[in-house]
């Protein structure tokens, strides 16, 4: 890279970008959701429309599944091909996959299909970060730490939670504590935090009104909630990792 001040330029540029392209598939998202919600709400007054939904999702799912065929990387949340591509294990078309992931995302999104922004947002965030890289014909290694930084900006913009965002890289996805990406990922997280808040303003995305602090006598119980996710956690990650096995079984 030459010194970290480019790093810092390089993080601001990508997390700039990032910041906008998430913004633009929240809005997105927002504005399909509100708009299915509005159809189905219309649908228990005016029968007929049931006519016009069942055809249109499968539409939804008939272009969904053309976007997949056309470039597999874009199927699931997105995060396991982001760290398939830090360890080397697959190669991505940085291009194809953020149209078509954006496309896709806003589809199964907006329509209430099992789907996230999270995920999606990383991997847009990812595909930046290695369209810039690539653009400016950079090493193997720096291109790695703007995908990471990418991911970072994603996840950033997608729930205003910079801080999240860059331990999730150096935990998640990398393992161990590199400056070059700790601070590649941290300027990246702030720009595109910063340019999301020019959108969406300081109000929290996960806010709750009329929240009362809990009492300190039932701050035991938050251990056992703890413990409680932590095996539902495990629970689901085994079975949604069985799931694609079984369903090979099934269709062979």
């Amino acid at each position: 890279m030459g010194s970290k001040k480019v790093i810092i330029l390089l993080g601001i540029l990508v997390g700039a970008v990032v910041g906008l392209v998430v913004s633009l598939f929240r809005i997105l998202i927002t504005l399909g959701f509100s708009l299915n919600e509005y159809i189905f709400a219309q649908a228990h007054q005016y029968l007929f429309l049931w006519f016009l939904i069942i055809p249109l999702y499968f539409l939804i799912g008939y272009i969904l599944t053309q976007l997949i065929k056309t470039d597999p990387n874009i199927k699931g949340s997105g995060i396991p091909q982001v760290e398939a591509q830090l360890i080397d294990a697959i190669n991505i078309n940085w291009l194809s996959v953020l149209l078509r992931k954006f496309v896709g995302g806003i589809l199964a999104i907006s329509s209430g299909l099992m789907l996230g922004r999270e995920g999606p947002s990383i991997q847009l965030g990812a595909a930046i970060g290695q369209g810039f890289s690539e653009t400016r014909k950079m090493s193997k290694s720096e291109t790695k730490i703007l995908i990471s930084a990418g991911a970072a900006a994603g996840l950033s913009a997608a729930f205003n939670a910079p801080i999240a965002a860059i331990l999730f890289v150096v935990e998640e996805m990398h393992h161990n504590f590199s400056s070059f990406v700790w601070i590649s990922a941290f300027i990246s997280a702030l720009t595109a935090d910063f340019v999301s808040m020019e959108f969406f303003g300081l109000k929290p995305i996960l806010h709750f009104e009329n929240i009362k602090p809990l009492p300190l006598n039932q701050y035991l119980y938050l251990i056992f909630v703890g413990v409680a996710i932590g095996l539902l956690a495990i629970s689901y990650q085994k079975n949604t990792l069985f799931l694609p096995r079984l369903f090979k079984k099934i269709s062979s």
